[in-house]
This record gives C-alpha cells, sequence and structure tokens, in this order.
C-alpha cells in the first residue's frame, strides 16, 4: 500500500461564530488524485488552505509529507513545530484561482523566484529549470511575457509550472479553472490530467465534474463543514451514490 502524503485528524476551523470545518479527518496517498466536491461555502477551501497552514486551524493535528503539526489551542507554535511548518510548505505546491503570479516579473520570472530565493539555486540552473517547466505546460514561446499580456489560462499554467519548479510531493489546486471560460478551461484540465498521469499526488477542489470523472482516483463530498461521503469515482459517480449526491450533480 502506498505512503500517505496527507493526513489530517479532527481538523476545526470558525471565522467568528461561524464553524467552517467541524472535525474533518482526511488521508490522500502517494500518487492520488482526490477530487473535492460540495457547494459553496461547505468548507473545501478552508480545508485545503488548512493543510498546508495558510489557514490555521483552531485544533486538531496534520501530517502532510511525513511533518507532523499539532495545532495548540492557543495556535502559537514552538520552534520545533515552526520548522516543521516550513519543511511541510517546501514540500507541497498550491495552486490558487486567482493564479497569485508576480504582476512586475515575466513569466520565467515567476517561475523561478521560488528556485533562487528560497532553494538558493543558482541561477543559471533555475533559469534552465523553467525554461523546462514552461515547456511542460506549452508555454515555451511566453517566457519574457508579463502576466497582464497574458490569458487567464495561460496564467494558471505559469502558476502550475511555478508550483512544479520546488519539485513538490503534492499539490493542492484551489478551484484552478473557477475564472476561466470553458476553451482556457481545457487548457489547464489538460495540464493537471498529465500531472496526474505522470504520478503527481494532487487534492483538487473544483466543480468540475468531467474533471473528477475521468481523472480522480476518490471523490469527497463535502457540506456543512463535514466531509458527507468519501469514495472511489465509480461509487460517486453510481446509482447508489444517495440522493442528496444526484441533487448536487444535477445543478452542476
Amino acid at each position: 500500500m502506498k505512503a500517505i502524503k496527507v493526513r489530517a485528524n479532527n481538523v476545526s476551523k470558525s471565522f467568528g461564530n461561524v464553524e467552517v470545518l467541524k472535525g474533518v479527518d482526511i488521508e490522500v496517498r502517494a500518487g492520488e488524485v482526490v477530487v473535492v466536491l460540495g457547494p459553496s461555502g461547505s468548507g473545501k477551501t478552508t480545508l485545503l488552505r488548512s493543510l498546508n497552514l495558510l489557514e490555521i486551524p483552531d485544533g486538531g493535528s496534520l501530517e502532510v509529507c511525513g511533518h507532523h503539526v499539532d495545532i495548540p489551542a492557543d495556535k502559537r507554535f514552538d520552534r520545533a513545530a515552526r520548522r516543521e511548518i516550513a519543511l511541510l510548505r517546501q514540500r507541497t505546491a498550491m495552486v490558487f484561482q486567482s493564479f497569485n503570479l508576480f504582476p512586475h516579473m515575466t513569466a520565467l520570472q515567476n517561475v523561478i523566484e521560488g528556485l533562487i530565493s528560497v532553494k538558493r539555486i543558482p541561477r543559471d540552473q533555475a533559469l534552465m529549470r523553467g525554461l523546462e517547466l514552461l515547456a511542460q505546460v506549452g508555454l515555451a514561446d511566453k517566457r519574457d511575457s508579463y502576466p497582464s499580456s497574458l490569458s487567464g489560462g495561460q496564467k494558471q499554467r505559469v502558476a502550475i509550472a511555478r508550483g512544479l519548479a520546488m519539485d513538490p510531493e503534492v499539490i493542492f489546486f484551489d478551484e484552478p479553472t473557477s475564472a476561466l471560460d470553458p476553451e482556457l478551461r481545457d487548457e489547464v484540465l489538460g495540464v493537471m490530467r498529465e500531472l496526474a498521469d505522470q504520478g503527481m499526488t494532487m487534492l483538487v477542489v473544483t466543480h468540475e465534474v468531467r474533471f473528477a470523472r475521468e481523472v480522480a482516483d476518490r471523490v469527497i463530498f463535502m457540506e456543512g463543514g463535514r466531509i458527507q461521503k468519501d469514495c472511489d469515482k465509480e461509487a460517486f459517480f453510481g446509482a447508489e451514490s444517495g440522493e442528496r449526491i444526484r441533487q448536487f450533480l444535477g445543478r452542476l
């Protein structure tokens, strides 16, 4: 059985009086593509951001890429925990809905920034790696283009290349195609399919049912801050999925 790359136990999170995550448990194994579906406000994005501690949960524990973090009641991490968090983040990548590219940097500069500033790789080596990654996502000819001149699909592919530059063990995708029109959406989904074929471990929050049907190993359905169903895609899209899931899918 493949190693567990992501594990969350009893993770909770509230914003004010609103309890967004209610004791969530999740596991993702190496090489799995897990798609998280659910209505708006169900806690999907908060869960994703909690797994790499962009959002600090109120309680629970995480183990990501072998790095374990218990969430203290006061959310004050000691030095050892902060080191674990830093190492955890270095082994994961996050692709955001809004791209989050640096507008003053070219596509190539965006891709190599982490290699130089975080991994301390010499610039000439970083440039070679950056060009390889832009070619991988079909954007070798956009190396000197700034984000303002790129389409939404191109921006998202640059963002994926930037994430891959860090050689992550896991990539988290937060609604990566929701801001794109159908043609540009297919560009990004095509890159994600290739990553899945290469064995990348991926946790994907999306409304792309077709992607889930074709690529996912497992599908998780969240609602009301809880995981309501976690199963392989055949069971999720099958006749025994349950009335609530059929209703949800019918609205997409």
